[in-house]
């Protein structure tokens, strides 16, 4: 018995003034990314899917509504287990993380999340996953650090740490980070926790 997941970014987002958007509402697809959304939807109609769900944020929910058009009676569902990362960096200029090497999780203290905590959470969805949909394939559209750090302990490594996102080739993966609107499958057997996922990556485009 397993459950497949394709574990999806989100497409391109239409960001002019250029900052870390994180959280923040009203982000939404680049033309770029609407293109990019419907080649995943595209790869992705064939699957057999019975489930898509997605982050709370706009961008997620604008990618997971245009890959179902792909699927047949298919809404998505909002789940917050899957959420972008909570930064205290929102806002930020993008020059400026820049300059500090996106050392995003640096000293952050609750509610702000480092990456053990962020695992701990999609490692919970991975779970209901597996409960909900036995035997099952489904989509879900997210962020690039959620994909980040699941796809590092299916690799290998038991408490991912944030400067492996600097080598993530070393980990398998074959691009520098994933790209927008690119797609890890999972194969989950049992909680990711106990058996470490088969994983597998594309970029629809």
């Amino acid at each position: 018995m397993a459950t497949t997941l394709y574990l999806m970014r989100h497409g391109e987002v239409h960001n002019p003034t250029q900052i870390l958007y994180g959280r923040l509402p009203d982000f939404f697809l680049s033309d770029e990314g609407i293109r990019q959304a419907h080649a995943a939807g595209e790869w992705l109609k064939d699957k057999n899917i019975s489930h898509i769900y997605c982050s709370p944020m706009d961008r997620t929910k604008q990618t997971a509504g245009i890959v179902a058009e792909y699927q047949t009676d298919l809404t998505p569902e909002v789940d917050e287990r899957i959420i972008e990362i909570m930064t205290p960096h929102e806002g930020r200029p993008i020059a400026e993380l820049e300059a500090i090497n996106w050392a995003i999780y640096d000293g952050n203290e609750p509610p702000y999340e480092i990456p053990e905590t962020v695992l701990d959470r999609v490692h919970n969805f991975f779970e209901y996953l597996l409960e909900k949909h036995p035997d099952e394939a489904v989509i879900a559209v997210a962020h690039g650090d959620i994909l980040v750090f699941p796809w590092l302990h299916a690799h290998g490594v038991d408490t991912p740490q944030a400067e492996m996102k600097d080598t993530l080739a070393t980990y398998n993966l074959p691009e520098a980070y994933p790209a927008t609107a690119s797609i890890m499958t999972f194969t989950l057997t049992d909680s990711p926790r106990k058996v470490r996922p088969s994983t597998s990556y594309i970029r629809p485009y």
